[in-house]
């Protein structure tokens, strides 16, 4: 995820925290400090304070990360590759690559993770009665914990998508339906629906005069909207592209040129006459870079009749090649999480087209217009 810090690897799987993390370490720690353990325990040093409120964000985010790490866990055991998990402003979330083949796995994978919180919370629960309660900083870091991951849990456990509760939601009526889509629909409604309950009530707060719970609210409520809409969005993707491999999609005649012309060429006999913006560069019959604006306007202008493309040209090592026979629903989050408009397809280490966002687009309005559909699973 762009913007992430990479911190090492728990249990074989990359951990990394995001930068909008610090932000709430901050904003949580100067909350625990100033507002939370001061009124639950007056009398402590202002130092006291600051150690353990921070203390407690940096064990809250630990037990975050024990919630994440059993969803990642069990979709490893049940065959699912994980990527990584990053933990950011909400919370964390897992990078698992594929989606679950089954109801079953799906239940396992999205209960878990409240399950885990909520024993969290139940053993620092049970460890605060051994200690009789009492006003000592371990008593205050141990209530909390109890308090912020049985909240945490149940949060959790809401029952609208993307919310773990919400693939519970999503597992039992595809369970029912054998159904994905259906599944998925109604599990996106129902989040959809809370998202809007909590946006309403944070709007009401803030005229009630509660602005910075109002604002938190409404904030999580929006997040739970944009949420269940992208996961609706994926669905559909997977549905009308199931089965469909790049080769079906891509444009069988990209632009070319050969790698030693010069720039001034480049742009007087192809990008100018024939609109182009980017141009795959080959050495005779092999695929050597891609050439676009962006490379042209990095060369000085008097410099283009005599620098030859491949100077300015992306390497070809740096580009991100599909194969015609793979399937689209695998290549769509290479092109999201690496930010390109375009892919290079190769077969054989020969260039045979190109597959760009604009492609896809153009196909799935042909198929929604059709209403073609992969069969439902």
């Amino acid at each position: 995820m762009p913007g992430s810090l990479r911190l090492g690897k728990l249990a074989g799987i990359d951990i990394s925290i995001h930068v909008s993390w610090l932000i709430v370490f901050l904003l949580l720690t100067w909350s625990l400090a100033t507002n939370w353990f001061p009124v639950l325990y007056p009398g402590w040093a202002v130092l006291t304070y600051w150690t353990i409120a921070a203390v407690a964000s940096l064990l809250l985010f630990a037990a975050v990360l024990a919630h994440e790490l059993a969803h990642s866990l069990v979709a490893r055991w049940r065959g699912l590759p994980v990527k990584n998990i990053t933990l950011y402003i909400f919370g964390g979330v897992s990078n698992i690559e594929q989606e679950p083949k089954s109801p079953g796995v799906e239940f396992q994978m999205a209960f878990v993770g409240p399950l885990t919180s909520l024993l969290i919370g139940g053993l620092s629960y049970l460890l605060l009665l051994a200690l009789h309660g009492g006003t000592s900083p371990l008593a205050a870091l141990l209530g909390y914990l109890a308090l912020s991951n049985i909240l945490l849990g149940l949060f959790n456990l809401i029952p609208g998508f993307p919310l773990d509760g919400g693939r519970v939601l999503r597992s039992i009526i595809w369970k029912i339906s054998s159904n994905l889509r259906t599944a998925t629909r109604a599990a996106t409604l129902v989040g959809q629906g809370i998202a809007y309950l909590f946006i309403f009530t944070g709007i009401w707060l803030i005229f009630a005069g509660y602005l910075l719970d109002g604002l938190w609210i409404t904030f999580i409520g929006w997040f739970l909207l944009s949420g269940a809409q992208s996961a609706n969005s994926q669905m559909v993707l997977e549905t009308m592209f199931k089965g469909v491999t790049v080769g079906e999609i891509m444009n069988t005649t990209p632009n070319t040129v050969p790698a030693n012309i010069s720039l001034q060429k480049l742009v007087d006999d192809f990008l100018l006459p024939h609109g182009w913006r980017n141009a795959f560069v080959m050495q005779l019959d092999q695929l050597v870079g891609l050439v676009t604006l962006s490379d042209i306007r990095h060369i000085p202008r008097d410099k283009w009749a005599v620098t030859p493309v491949g100077f300015a040209m992306i390497p070809q090592e740096k580009l991100h090649a599909v194969s015609p026979r793979q399937s689209l629903i695998e290549v769509l989050p290479l092109m999201v999480e690496r930010d390109v408009n375009q892919v290079p397809v190769v077969d054989n280490d020969h260039l045979v087209g190109v597959l760009s966002r604009e492609d896809i687009v153009r196909s799935l309005e042909i198929r929604q217009g059709l209403g073609l559909e992969a069969r439902d699973r």
